[in-house]
């Protein structure tokens, strides 16, 4: 195995050379004959996804069809700890012109819903709300399970999703959603989702309905740009040669704290849980330091075509940082 290249930086060594061709030049930058074909039929394919067709609203009394006992327990992989989770990689921006739903769980959902498929969006006295999610290429679809916890029912019941900018991420429903919620009961709706460039906000879902009063929530729906990776193996060769052609512009080097285990070590197999949470491969045998991560994935954009992406983690307990 060759020597990890010297660093200049904490992170990266910016190297000269950063239009070198590659094994699989098409997959890494954009450009190239083969890059636009395969773009274009990327563009006119679909995802076949089978969830559940049933998008009407679900009655009864028994607890079965309650939303909260369908997703409670739920393993989550982001952490096996989800109360002492500390992600490694930092928030999405949010719209401030949006008031968001706040509460001590709210960001832990969030949170932990960026690295699992499945899981509690949101929960208070009247409302509670889960999701599960598939997602391939560019293409995802989420079903939203919006459950009714009172003995009232939800009338004048509205959702509605707004990503910040369109061009980039394209979410809506697949079925307008009813407009009652009969009481302890829940209603399943599917959203179609595209990812057709790089975006930076997740978007935003509005619930509203009447109980007495009108009752509106706005919450950030899981929905990030590492959804949209999919794993890609390379060996120690490859991995450099990439590596290499990282120029200034195509780098991004983050400092941010870290948690510690109950001992004072670093947690590793924490922070190999988050990073595959965000779907990129973990690397093993590339860097010589047992406590560094090294990853790499492709970003998958039905406008902008196929990107890849190269990760190096770098803990440091003393500090308790990572870079």
């Amino acid at each position: 195995m060759p020597p990890f290249p010297p660093r200049v930086s904490a992170l990266l060594g910016s190297l000269s050379k950063k239009h070198e061709d590659t094994g699989n030049k098409r997959t890494w930058i954009h450009g190239g004959k083969e890059a636009n074909l395969e773009r274009e039929v990327t563009k006119n394919k679909t995802l076949t996804v089978r969830l559940p067709e049933n998008e009407e609203t679900q009655s009864g009394s028994s607890s079965a069809n309650d939303i909260l006992n369908s997703l409670r327990g739920l393993t989550l992989t982001a952490s096996p700890n989800p109360s002492s989770a500390n992600p490694l990689l930092p928030h999405p921006p949010v719209d401030q012109s949006v008031l968001l739903a706040t509460g001590p769980k709210v960001d832990q959902w969030f949170e932990e819903l960026t690295c699992s498929a499945d899981g509690v969006l949101y929960e208070d006295t009247q409302i509670g709300i889960g999701l599960k999610s598939r997602y391939q290429g560019h293409i995802g679809q989420i079903a939203l399970y919006m459950g009714n916890k009172i003995d009232a029912p939800f009338a004048s019941f509205t959702a509605t999703v707004k990503a910040d900018d369109p061009e980039a991420l394209s979410v809506s429903f697949a079925k307008i959603p009813p407009t009652i919620i009969g009481p302890h009961s829940q209603s399943q709706q599917i959203l179609q989702i595209e990812c057709k460039k790089m975006f930076s906000k997740p978007p935003i879902l509005a619930v509203s309905f009447l109980t007495g009063s009108h009752q509106t929530t706005s919450l950030r729906l899981p929905i990030v740009l590492t959804k949209f990776f999919e794993h890609v193996k390379l060996g120690p060769s490859d991995f450099f040669e990439r590596w290499k052609l990282i120029g200034n512009d195509r780098e991004s080097q983050t400092v941010f704290s870290i948690s510690l285990t109950p001992s004072g070590q670093l947690d590793l197999n924490k922070h190999r849980q988050v990073i595959s949470g965000q779907r990129l491969n973990i690397l093993d045998d590339i860097d010589p330091n047992p406590n560094n991560l090294v990853a790499a994935g492709v970003l998958h954009m039905s406008a902008d075509g196929k990107v890849g992406c190269l990760l190096r983690l770098e803990p440091n307990r003393e500090a308790k940082v990572g870079v």
